[in-house]
């Protein structure tokens, strides 16, 4: 499966082929699509390519989808969670998939919080509060859950390339890593983590410009899973192929590999996901 926040899809359609024509994900959760609803273009690109897609989106700001091999049901999205952090902005998309064992996908895209003395900034922390209440009840619900996206949090200073530039900005605070913390606790398992350790300084954003070339970036998207499942993770990988092609967006794609149930650990003979169930 994958996540990827493009930073509008109606520019990065293309690339959005271009990636699935590479690695053919079972599950694609994208962030801020920056469309009240998918176009004509798009949703039929997706249906052409064997995707079952769901999207929730509000004016040209934020937006987010989960597209998946197998078909959706039990779809909840930012707007029907009646919580008002959760519906304010079109951030949350949660839907369940049919597959042998019960498996919940959730596309996220956290506020960003601008500056700490700022509105936005209080909004975030509730929007993380809210989401582990609601995450806590999907792991009571559900087998299996996913959650995938665009957190706006490093969690640690191994996930930025300087803590000392990010002093005093969002992303880094203490408060918003506790709250981090709180999400990953209601049971989640961070992967890139758990495959790569907490030091590896594996970045999936950088800013337009020389932060690329130079590897000034941070770790600010993630792909959680619950524990069980976190069992048969394969391995976790970057797309720099997209994020250094022309017009990119500022994030990479981040991909998790799970083997089936009953097969040891392997790795993949190319960049691919299977179905984790």
């Amino acid at each position: 499966m994958a996540t990827w926040n493009l930073n509008s899809l109606r520019a990065r359609l293309d690339a959005v082929a271009r990636f699935v024509d590479r690695t053919r994900p079972d599950v694609l959760c994208l962030q801020e699509t920056k469309a009240d609803r998918l176009s004509e273009e798009a949703a039929t690109w997706f249906e052409r390519s064997g995707y079952h897609v769901t999207h929730v989106g509000a004016g040209s700001y934020n937006g987010v989808a989960v597209a998946t091999t197998g078909p959706q049901f039990d779809v909840v999205g930012s707007g029907a969670f009646d919580d008002e952090a959760l519906d304010r902005e079109a951030r949350v998309l949660s839907v369940a998939v049919a597959t042998p064992e019960p498996l919940r996908l959730v596309s996220v895209y956290a506020p960003h919080g601008r500056t700490v003395d700022h509105w936005h900034y209080r909004f975030k922390l509730a929007f993380f509060e809210a989401l582990s209440s609601r995450v806590r009840d999907w792991l009571a619900d559900d087998r299996h859950v996913v959650l995938a996206g665009d957190i706006n949090v490093a969690a640690t200073d191994s996930d930025v390339f300087h803590p000392d530039a990010f002093r005093g900005a969002t992303h880094v605070t203490g408060p918003e890593r506790a709250a981090l913390v709180r999400l990953l606790g209601t049971g989640l398992v961070d992967l890139d983590v758990a495959r790569w350790g907490p030091r590896a300084r594996r970045f999936t954003w950088w800013n337009h410009g020389l932060g690329y070339a130079r590897n000034l970036g941070m770790r600010i998207d993630l792909i959680a899973s619950d524990k069980e499942l976190a069992t048969r993770l394969d391995t976790t990988w970057i797309d720099h192929a997209g994020r250094s092609a022309e017009r990119p967006s500022d994030h990479a794609a981040l991909v998790a590999d799970f083997h089936h149930r009953g097969r040891g650990a392997r790795r993949p003979s190319r960049p691919g996901v299977q179905s984790p169930v």
